[in-house]
């Protein structure tokens, strides 16, 4: 069950969702919220004492690359609880959100409903319709197959088949704001595409970790290129405000819409399918990923940077 609330203020939110608490917990079900600290704060001082029989996640930090959230966040919750239904309310939208992150939060939306069409699984997702533009609720009725208010449920027409409206999102990636570094790579210049990267991400400025981060997911992206998609892809590099941005693309075919996003890894992939596992840590390391397939496959990854 994905679930779409479209809620007025937090006293709408409150009150709608402290009776889905109340029956998860008298039937079992294990809750997780993940949520801006505004309303997390909100929701444990509504439930008092019950407060602690959740568990509360930041979605500024646990969702800030919203490409991971299926397989980090509510798989990884699930997982734990392979033989019981369980209750997630993941708010995905809020009005300080990037604007770069749009598409792969709509993205994500959709395959959840992919992702999770098998499983006892309850996601409510809140969208507070007072602040938000209405183009993120008219994609969120696409992208929900229920929609609730505080006063009715409704089963949404505007509902849109998961995997063509998340590929509609992903497949047009738009330019660069700035004009990229470009590197053709086969398997004599991987040392070459790591190099490229830290050189980059010195001049932007970021800490020995995370430069070490952003190489090693480049260096994964990269190697997945050299060793399913022909031995050759291109590394692009640029600047865009707030962010340092690194594009590995190829011609190899992925018929996984949820490459990278699977909630547990499968042992036994197709060979399209292998780079799934890297593209797990890849999720996990950068703050925005946006993984295209439409033509060939494009793997972008965002690093967060101070503004100069």
């Amino acid at each position: 069950m994905h679930e779409a609330f479209f809620y007025r203020d937090r006293a709408a939110l409150s009150a709608a969702l402290l009776p889905r608490f109340a029956e998860a917990f008298a039937s079992g079900q294990p809750v997780a919220v993940v949520a801006r600290r505004s309303r997390t704060e909100l929701l444990q001082g509504a439930l008092g004492s019950d407060a602690g029989r959740v568990r509360w996640l930041d979605m500024t930090r646990e969702g800030r690359n919203p490409t991971r959230l299926i397989s980090g966040v509510l798989g990884r919750f699930a997982g734990e609880y392979p033989d019981r239904r369980v209750l997630i309310v993941g708010e995905p939208m809020w009005p300080e959100r990037p604007r770069a992150d749009y598409a792969a939060v709509v993205a994500h939306e959709a395959l959840i409903n992919v992702a999770f069409a098998d499983r006892e699984l309850s996601v409510v997702c809140p969208y507070e319709v007072s602040t938000l533009p209405a183009h993120v609720l008219q994609d969120a009725a696409r992208t929900h197959p229920t929609v609730v208010t505080s006063e009715d449920t409704w089963a949404s027409l505007s509902y849109r088949d998961p995997v063509d409206l998340a590929m509609s999102f992903l497949s047009d990636l738009p330019e660069p704001e700035s004009v990229p570094e470009r590197l053709t790579f086969g398997a004599y210049e991987l040392a070459q595409v790591r190099q490229l990267v830290y050189a980059h991400a010195v001049l932007a400025g970021l800490d020995s970790s995370r430069r070490d981060d952003l190489v090693l997911a480049v260096n994964e992206v990269a190697t997945n290129t050299l060793v399913h998609a022909g031995g050759q892809g291109v590394l692009r590099v640029w600047r865009e405000t707030g962010r340092l941005v690194c594009e590995v693309s190829d011609q190899g075919q992925v018929n996984d819409p949820l490459i990278g996003r699977h909630p547990t890894p499968v042992a036994s992939r197709a060979p399209q399918q292998q780079g799934g596992r890297g593209l797990l840590l890849v999720n996990e390391i950068c703050d925005l990923v946006q993984i295209a397939t439409a033509s060939g496959t494009t793997v972008r990854m965002h690093m967060n940077v101070a503004d100069d």
